[in-house]
């Protein structure tokens, strides 16, 4: 192989790692339900997720978190109201049975506002963007090129803590978009990767 090619394939590769190493979630995050069951009173209870929290709902002893797809932990407040507890998460666990918790007060209730892209790099013009926040609110997506260009702007209604969004993007724009999330006081740009 001469120098030239060698060279060009040297700066392909620091370009194709410049733009990995700038996205903040890894490539590939993907998340999956987990059962739990839980001998508790029907309520909402707070648990902490590989650090992000999330506030889930117990009806008749079972609920579901949203979990990465490979191993992780859990951390919640045992129901005494001071013992943490910590659970690990096996990659191919679907349900678990955890000890009682305490209930979650009315400021752990409040969803905090969170966005994520599922599935980074997209193909084929779908995003799919996961948005966590107060119920009864209507966040505005808008999805731009590096240039600013707005490609896809939709206000959507949502009506659950966290809900999963799909927009098109045209098929011409490859390569790195802009994925901006706003409503109310909050706003979120995210990185995702186009291709075909």
């Amino acid at each position: 192989m001469n120098t030239a090619r060698k060279n060009l394939l040297f700066i392909v590769l620091l370009i194709v790692t410049a733009v990995s190493s700038s996205f903040s979630a890894p490539l590939f995050t993907k998340t999956k339900p987990l059962t739990i069951q839980m001998p508790v009173a029907d309520g909402k209870y707070a648990f902490v997720v590989d650090g992000k929290k999330q506030v889930v709902e117990i009806s008749n002893e079972t609920g579901r978190l949203q979990i990465p797809a490979e191993p992780c932990v859990i951390r919640y407040t045992a129901e005494d109201g001071v013992t943490n507890l910590t659970v690990f998460i096996e990659q191919e666990t679907s349900r678990s049975f955890l000890l009682p918790a305490v209930q979650a007060n009315e400021s752990e209730v409040e969803a905090e506002w969170e966005a994520v892209i599922l599935g980074n790099p997209v193909r084929a013009g779908k995003v799919m963007t996961q948005i966590t926040g107060p119920m009864n609110s209507n966040p505005t997506i808008e999805i731009y090129d590096l240039q600013g260009r707005s490609l896809v702007k939709k206000q959507v209604a949502k009506n659950q803590a966290t809900e999963s969004y799909t927009l098109d993007v045209p098929q011409l724009s490859t390569g790195i978009l802009l994925v901006k999330v706003s409503c109310d006081n909050f706003s979120q740009t995210l990185k995702v990767l186009h291709t075909n």
